[in-house]
């Protein structure tokens, strides 16, 4: 059986190729309003070709499959079915998404295949916060120097009870963004930003949402359940971005 790249994927119900790629990350989805406990498990697959694309498993066959995924680990999977990616706020811009069935084979690969990247990003400029009218219909990816961090926030509301929310500034020297991590996240933001060792502290924030203020029109990013982030990761962005914060600066 031939592999197949993620690229060359189309719309099928069942597909009978082989894909070789790594689970970038993966995580849950439950709906507390519905009362259902577990509507499934949500992947990020990624290739050699430096694509990447959603995956999801049902909550019938998390059994299955879920324990069998790890991220950062490499699979081959074969028969599964391809089918159209409609989510609200899409993880990124993809009109199709592999769907595991209970014919799906996942075979953990054991060699190490250093072609297939750790994870991939697609940056939106920070420009785009200033000039948008309007919010993105999918998730993005951001790199930018962490400023400006306000304290950790306690709040309380009557659909969701205690949360708390920490609001720092994402900039790329010329322009500013306000970003709000809330409840996890923001503590994991906190620690991580305290023990990071180079300065400036840079952040990639991926799959966050573009979102905007209904006060003042002014667009902010919020996380999402499919948001993660890394800080002074090694990436040609990330390296660019500290060069002109030197160059900005004098050091050298």
């Amino acid at each position: 059986m031939e592999y197949v790249s993620l690229a060359d994927l189309e719309l099928t119900s069942k597909h009978d190729g082989k894909i070789k790629v790594r689970l970038a990350r993966k995580w849950r989805e439950s709906n507390r309003h519905s009362g259902t406990p577990m509507n499934g498990v949500h992947l990020i697959l990624i290739d050699e070709y430096h694509t990447r694309m959603h995956g999801w498993i049902k909550s019938s066959l998390l059994e299955i499959f879920d324990n069998q995924f790890v991220d950062g680990e490499n699979y081959e999977i074969c028969n599964f079915t391809v089918a159209p990616y409609t989510e609200k706020y899409k993880c990124f811009e993809s009109d199709i998404q592999i769907v595991l069935t209970n014919l799906t084979v996942v075979t953990p690969d054991e060699e190490n295949y250093s072609v297939i990247p750790d994870n991939i990003f697609h940056f939106t400029n920070l420009k785009h916060f200033v000039d948008a009218t309007e919010e993105d219909n999918h998730l993005i990816d951001i790199v930018g120097i962490v400023d400006d961090i306000k304290p950790m926030k306690y709040v309380t509301n009557i659909r969701n009870g205690d949360q708390y929310f920490m609001e720092f500034v994402v900039t790329d020297l010329m322009h500013r963004v306000t970003v709000f991590f809330w409840n996890e996240l923001a503590s994991s933001f906190q620690n991580a930003f305290n023990q990071a060792a180079d300065e400036p502290v840079i952040i990639v924030i991926s799959c966050c949402r573009m979102i905007c203020n209904n006060y003042n029109g002014v667009m902010t990013i919020k996380n999402m359940p499919a948001t993660t982030f890394d800080m002074n990761v090694n990436c040609e962005q990330v390296d660019t971005l500290r060069n002109r914060f030197w160059e900005v600066h004098g050091i050298w």
